[in-house]
């Protein structure tokens, strides 16, 4: 079924371009009686490059949803490609995160359900953001998103890859992100290592230093990015 959601002035499409694989699962129905649209990430517009690494984790660390956001849609820009694929695969995640001893920890908490992105687009396109293994609607205010370009089974492996299908700028982009004037455009990312790609089965941890993967970060001398993508929910009241 095709759905459209009007947040912030303009309608955004779903599955317009993009379809699901047989993961399972079912994010439930969502009431929309009494609702507040919320945005957190970055506006998807055109940027310069495209990851080349297959199976990358990029989490956004701008910004946080407010407590008993349901989500609705991941929305990204893929418009080039710098790494010669002109498809490929989005999972969005959920993250929960914590300061541990100086530095911030994101913890996978919500796996998202997983879709082939099947070509090149001159305007934002739109998947569901529909949680289909662990926390579906964040209980506080230290919840943020991500996703990882693959497709993952229920226990966060990555079953197929790809390179990047969301443009982004290195480094960030200065300025506040969709979230408004509290939020950043700062993402940041796995960093390249040899071996598989990393694994997002709940409870898998994502930080600069004490995590099961290391993140970029100015701490570690490495810039932010800035990633064409936001996440889409109601704040429901």
């Amino acid at each position: 079924m095709i759905r459209a959601i009007f947040v912030f002035g303009c309608f955004v499409g779903l599955s317009l371009t993009a379809s699901p694989p047989a993961l399972g699962g079912d994010n439930g129905a969502t009431s929309t009686s009494s609702y507040t649209p919320v945005a957190e990430g970055s506006t998807p517009t055109h940027r310069s490059l495209t990851d080349t690494f297959s199976g990358q984790v990029n989490i956004y660390v701008g910004g946080s949803f407010p407590a008993g956001t349901n989500l609705v849609a991941f929305q990204y820009l893929f418009d080039l490609t710098t790494a010669g694929n002109t498809s490929g695969y989005i999972t969005p995640l959920l993250f929960e995160y914590k300061p541990v001893e100086a530095f911030t920890v994101y913890t996978v908490v919500g796996i998202g359900r997983g879709f082939e992105i099947k070509q090149l687009g001159s305007v934002p396109q739109a998947i569901p953001f529909d949680v289909i293994e662990g926390t579906k609607v964040p209980t506080s205010g230290n919840f943020t998103f991500g996703f990882t370009t693959a497709l993952v089974n229920s226990d966060g492996v990555p079953v197929a890859t790809s390179p990047g299908v969301v443009d982004f700028d290195a480094p960030s982009d200065g300025g506040q992100g969709v979230g408004g004037p509290l939020t950043t455009n700062d993402w940041a990312i796995t960093l390249g290592r040899p071996g598989p790609p990393p694994v997002v089965a709940l409870g898998t941890t994502f930080g600069v230093y004490g995590a099961d993967y290391a993140l970029n970060s100015p701490a570690a001398q490495q810039s932010y990015r800035t990633y064409s993508a936001r996440a889409i929910g109601m704040f429901t009241q």
